[in-house]
């Protein structure tokens, strides 16, 4: 019996707090609009969406205008898995109305870079997306992020914090006249992990 009560008490914590958390989260909304970067994963309900978030955060803080979207390369999920949604509570995220969408031509078209993060798969833009993309990096190596949640999110922070300081560390375009990585030789930079290609 008391163990019982204890179990009852600790499952009503944890949705106490479970709902603090989501109270207090940055929402990740239905990203129906283009945005300048765009987060690439085979399904779109985890890496993609985690990368997404956490650069929009980071971008905020620093004052940067670009924000980033998720979206997935095959349809393959209508809605985020639950222990992923409660992944990215634990992060101060939450899911408000996000659904995994296919990347499509005019996500591609609109955005400055398209990042294609790699878990154990081949990942890889569509076919019909690839020749309206200006520039894109390939991110590889990362463990499965709905399995090995903290594993893969400490490698994508790393990679993430990395183009967010390429960003916030090029110089002024007040002069450019399109919404191309103006004046940013930076981002010509190959990495060993990523790749960009103008």
């Amino acid at each position: 019996m008391k163990l019982r009560s204890v179990l009852v008490v600790g499952a009503a914590l944890l949705l106490v707090g479970a709902v603090a958390l989501g109270i207090r989260a940055e929402p990740i909304g239905e990203s129906r609009d283009r945005a300048p970067i765009v987060f690439l994963c085979r399904n779109g309900v985890s890496m993609s969406v985690w990368s997404a978030a956490y650069f929009n955060r980071l971008a905020a803080a620093r004052g940067l205008r670009e924000r980033a979207i998720a979206r997935a390369a095959i349809p393959s999920y209508s809605a985020v898995p639950f222990r992923m949604i409660f992944a990215l509570a634990l992060d101060g995220f939450r899911l408000d109305g996000y659904r995994p969408r296919v990347v499509s031509a005019e996500d591609a078209h609109d955005a400055e870079l398209v990042v294609v993060v790699q878990g154990t798969d081949d990942t890889e833009l569509p076919p019909d997306v690839r020749d309206e993309v200006r520039a894109s990096e390939v991110w590889h190596g990362f463990p499965p992020m709905r399995e090995q949640y903290f594993p893969s999110r400490a490698a994508l922070r790393e990679r993430i914090e990395g183009l967010v300081q390429r960003l916030a560390s090029r110089p002024s375009r007040a002069g450019c006249r399109t919404r191309s990585w103006c004046g940013s030789r930076s981002l010509v930079a190959r990495t060993t992990r990523g790749t960009l290609r103008r």
